[in-house]
């Protein structure tokens, strides 16, 4: 593999490991540190790389590794060290408890939308691509990219709504 393949190659999936990293180690500063490995070891591994058939999944597992051994090198915090000191704009832990349910949530309503609108907005929102990118990825027109789009986030904006208004039923 050259530089010329390995840019198109492996350049082009970075946004697609930096979601992969973000979402397993939850800091973008870390997500950063461990793209910037996986580019840096396929680089060095790069003729062993091109006998993979999917080198996409190759990097996406590499970084799902990376990433949870940069969680566990993390130097855990006890529970009186991180409430001591804490300042106004710092989130408590009953906070960061119901963030994390509300993700959890729109997780499962992301799962739930049709599988090419359920592809083109994680590829559209959540990846970061352009519409013509999930054009070509896809195959199919601009348009229909664009009506899906709009629809999945519809779909999840009301089904998000609707699980508010129950959790605000059930307090």
């Amino acid at each position: 593999m050259d530089i010329a393949e390995y840019k198109k190659t492996i350049v082009a999936l970075r946004p697609t490991l930096i979601a992969v990293a973000n979402r397993i180690t939850r800091n973008s500063e870390d997500a950063e540190d461990v793209v910037q490995d996986v580019c840096l070891k396929i680089w060095h591994r790069r003729d062993e790389v091109v006998r993979y058939e999917n080198v996409e999944a190759y990097c996406v597992t590499m970084t799902k590794n990376l990433s949870i051994d940069k969680l566990r090198t993390r130097r855990p915090v006890s529970d009186e060290d991180g409430l001591v000191g804490k300042t106004d704009n710092e989130r408590l832990p009953d906070e960061l408890l119901e963030e994390e349910d509300s993700n959890e949530a729109i997780r499962r309503i992301i799962a739930s939308l049709p599988p090419l609108q359920q592809r083109i907005f994680q590829l559209k929102d959540l990846e970061g691509y352009e519409t013509e990118e999930i054009v070509e990825i896809t195959g199919i027109a601009a348009e229909a990219v664009r009506n899906n789009l709009s629809r999945a986030r519809k779909r999840l904006r009301e089904l998000y709504l609707a699980y508010h208004h129950i959790k605000e039923k059930k307090a």
